[in-house]
């Protein structure tokens, strides 16, 4: 069976692929993911996150630059870089393709039991990248 950091790096992989299938195959049914931007449980609700993530970046790339174990934890800092071509769709309406290409850094935890992530918590610079995408005003955030 799969520890937390080999399906971590399977997580890493399915974002780099844009297999939103494959990245909901790896959660237990009822888990999901906690984020800035809200709670995302079950695998459906996972499909549509990250196919609206890769409708508004479809270029994105995510690179695992720091990683840690403990138990049946990983922990991942990482950097998502990508273009916005397209709109980027949230519960206050649809923003509208920036055409910028930004960063976006972070850190999450995955926790694995029995081969599938139960619990994923992440965390994320929200306002530098929307300072990179000229969504907030300048000066606002570090670019």
């Amino acid at each position: 069976m799969a520890n937390a950091r080999e399906i971590s790096d399977r997580y890493s992989d399915a974002i780099n692929a844009h297999d939103a299938e494959a990245i909901a195959s790896l959660y237990a049914e009822r888990a999901g993911l906690e984020e800035p931007t809200g709670t995302f449980t079950g695998r459906e609700a996972l499909i549509q996150y990250w196919q609206g993530f890769f409708t508004a970046l479809p270029d994105v790339q995510v690179q695992d630059e720091r990683k840690w174990d403990t138990g049946d934890t990983a922990i991942n800092e990482w950097s998502a870089t990508g273009t916005n071509s397209g709109p980027f769709e949230t519960p206050e309406g649809t923003i509208p393709p920036t055409g910028k290409r930004a960063t976006l850094r972070g850190c999450d935890f995955l926790t694995v039991h029995e081969g599938l992530i139960q619990s994923h918590r992440a965390y994320y610079d929200q306002l530098s990248f929307l300072a990179q995408l000229g969504l907030v005003p300048e000066g606002t955030a570090a670019s």
